[in-house]
């Protein structure tokens, strides 16, 4: 892994220093002889040379005759694959791992929020499982598991092709701020010209990464106990010749590195590491900037300014310190560490190999004792007689077959030497020998599947030595959180907090938010929840549920969820606590929170039976008494309807009758006139 671009930045970065190019190179150079860590430590290198030769199966330091069984114990990797799946599970599960704590009632919500982001800058945006896996088994075999943390600051080139566009729309490309290139004017469509051309702009691309660093390939002042206030430590990194010139280092300094072909303690241990014979990739070089080269990164306290007050330099060189690729001030250190068993007052604790390597080496010795009695015993050695023997005889003793007889002058020839029995119980031997394992490491074979019946006396001896063994893993569990696993997150949180320059909209916790960590301020307090894996999870679901058929009675007790013991959401904390521990996804899809319960209108009070019967039959008598009423009301209207009619037609007739009379009163009348007009005549 590469370090971040430095080409150019000493001056800038090193204002105020008084001290020169050659000041540094040899400081971190006495620095680093001094330092403990790297392959000149011969002692340190060879005990993680063995541990990861044990953990493979292979003893170079337990050799076996020539027609010897060859048979290997493995304890330390039964002991370190049997530890792994708990402490993974335990800084990896459904919950965070670091929670930062509120400075203060107003910063809950900030505290909350920036907990969930760092969780997810490691395990979404970087392979939090498998550094922290890496991290884990490099502690289990090697001493130290290191990783480390930085910002990645990438720039990136983004091109789009454009076609047919006007002069305006290409004025406007050419003041994005990108590059116009491989411009084509043709007349477009409309008979006005138009151009095709690609718009090439820059996109800065940036977060903080983590890794996972190899033990052999970190160093440390030999006077360090914590890793943060160290004065010098350093980390050495192979990476290709190119890539060191695409992140910004002088082409001329890179050309200056030797090709790195391997040698030395470190290459022995990574010979070690190696199951498909990887080492042997070193032999020759690569091409030009094809070819590996080693740099190593340091962090020295110095009083590079002469002002009394030693600050924290970055150095970057090469080629055994005598290139220096770059230098600059380093705000802290970028490293996080953790050790299973610590050594009070010293980095360096010891390893789960370390405990186990001892017992492996006689396990071996004895597997391979009852495994040879087995053989001899099955080709037990002949004496011959040569004076009784014929022809035959050797090629048929040769001849180790059943059923086969072997030939011979006189029939006693031949008779079986008696050989020493091993005079121990080979197998309680191994028995005894697996529980002192047990009780130097605190991991018992019962946790890797075995009966407990089968392994000591008694059942209950048995779940005794499981608690037992449970507090030895939960232990290393509380050593890793309250070291690197502390160091990680606050070095992630500061990267994020001094690095970051926008905000980003980012998925927690099944919904979309707004993350903006230039407002964020310094956390330096946080705690980590240490589970104890898959046991202590069952374990803590039987204790809650205890607890829930405690809250149960409480609540039949006080009459109900109003307290003043148990409220209702007590009782929704507890159940989601059990929802989480069980794995589930997304507690709140099955119980929901008090808090924002509405409750439905009260539905209206049910009548007295007697009193909706009344009511019914009253209502009946009344629908009676109206359908009676609507009748004799009906039948009226048509009485009233038959009399009117009868009225109008007695009218009619009368009106009818009256028409008639007037009519014989106009002809009577007509009559006279015309008897008195003829009267006149005459006269």
């Amino acid at each position: 892994m590469a370090s971040q671009p430095g080409a150019g930045k000493p001056a800038a970065s090193a204002r105020g220093c008084v001290l020169q190019d050659e000041d540094f190179l040899a400081l971190v150079a006495n620095e680093r002889r001094r330092s403990v860590g790297f392959d000149h430590d011969d002692e340190l290198a060879s005990a993680r040379e063995r541990a990861l030769n044990y953990y493979k199966g292979e003893m170079p330091d337990v050799p076996s005759m020539q027609g010897r069984s060859k048979a290997v114990s493995t304890d330390v990797a039964e002991a370190v694959e049997t530890l792994l799946p708990d402490l993974v599970e335990i800084f990896s599960g459904s919950e965070e791992v670091a929670s930062f704590q509120p400075v203060g009632a107003e910063d809950e919500d900030a505290a909350r929020q920036e907990t969930d982001y760092v969780n997810h800058v490691v395990f979404n945006e970087n392979a939090g499982f498998l550094v922290l896996y890496t991290l884990f088994k490099d502690a289990l075999l090697q001493k130290t598991g290191i990783v480390k943390f930085w910002w990645e600051a990438n720039v990136g080139a983004l091109e789009e092709r454009f076609f047919g566009k006007s002069a305006l729309e290409l004025q406007v490309a050419a003041q994005a701020g990108g590059q116009v290139r491989g411009l084509v004017e043709h007349v477009g469509d409309d008979g006005a010209p138009a151009f095709d051309f690609t718009f090439r702009r820059t996109a800065a691309r940036g977060g903080a990464r983590i890794c996972a660093v190899a033990p052999e390939d970190f160093t440390i002042a030999a006077d360090a106990v914590r890793l943060g206030e160290a004065t010098y430590c350093a980390m050495r990194s192979r990476p290709r010749a190119q890539d060191l010139i695409a992140e910004g280092y002088d082409r001329d300094l890179v050309d200056a590195l030797p090709h790195y072909s391997g040698g030395g303690g470190d290459h022995a241990v990574a010979q070690a590491r190696d199951t498909a014979a990887e080492h042997e990739a070193w032999s020759g070089e690569g091409h030009a900037d094809l070819r590996t080269v080693e740099i190593v990164e340091h962090y020295v306290r110095i009083d590079a300014d002469e002002d009394g007050k030693p600050e924290l330099w970055k150095v970057i060189t090469g080629a055994g310190e005598t290139v220096l690729l770059d230098r600059e001030r380093a705000d802290l250190i970028p490293f996080a560490a953790v050790t299973p068993y610590l050594t009070p007052h010293r980095f360096y604790g010891r390893s789960v190999a370390d405990l186990l390597m001892e017992i492996q080496k006689i396990k071996t010795a004895l597997t391979r004792m009852a495994l040879d009695s087995g053989y001899f015993a099955l080709n037990q050695r002949q004496e011959v007689a040569l004076e009784r023997a014929n022809q035959f005889t050797i090629g048929d003793l040769l001849r180790n077959e059943p059923g086969v007889p072997v030939r011979s002058k006189t029939g006693d020839a031949v008779r079986p030497i008696a050989a020493g029995g091993l005079g121990f119980d080979a197998f309680g031997a191994l028995e005894y020998f697996s529980t002192v394992g047990e009780q130097r490491t605190g991991i018992v074979r019962s946790a890797q599947g075995l009966a407990p019946d089968t392994l000591h006396d008694t059942a209950r001896g048995a779940m005794a030595l499981m608690g037992a063994a449970q507090k030895r893993v939960r232990l290393i569990a509380r050593i890793f959180a309250e070291t690197g696993i502390k160091d990680l997150f606050l070095g992630v949180h500061a990267l994020v907090r001094t690095h970051a320059t926008a905000a980003a909209k980012v998925r927690l916790r099944g919904r979309w938010v707004d993350i903006d960590p230039t407002q964020w301020g310094q956390r330096n307090d946080m705690t980590i929840e240490v589970g104890v894996g898959a046991g202590g999870r069952e374990h803590d679901l039987m204790v809650a549920r205890e607890m829930l058929g405690l809250q149960h009675q409480i609540v039949q007790m006080q009459g109900g969820v109003g307290g003043p013991f148990v409220t209702a959401r007590n009782v929704y904390n507890l159940l989601k606590r059990m929802g989480e521990r069980a794995g589930l996804k997304g507690v709140d899809a099955y119980f929901s929170d008090p808090a924002a319960f509405v409750p439905p209108p009260a539905a209206p009070p049910q009548a007295d039976p007697v009193l909706v019967a009344a009511q019914m039959k009253a209502q009946g008598e009344m629908a009676l008494k109206r359908e009676r009423i609507q009748g004799e009301i009906a039948l009226k209207r048509e009485q009233l309807a038959a009399e009117l009619q009868l009225k109008r037609e007695l009218l009619q007739a009368e009106a009818q009758l009256r028409m008639g009379e007037d009519a014989a009163g106009v002809q009577r009348g007509d009559a006279l006139s015309a008897v008195h007009v003829g009267g006149d005549q005459a006269g």
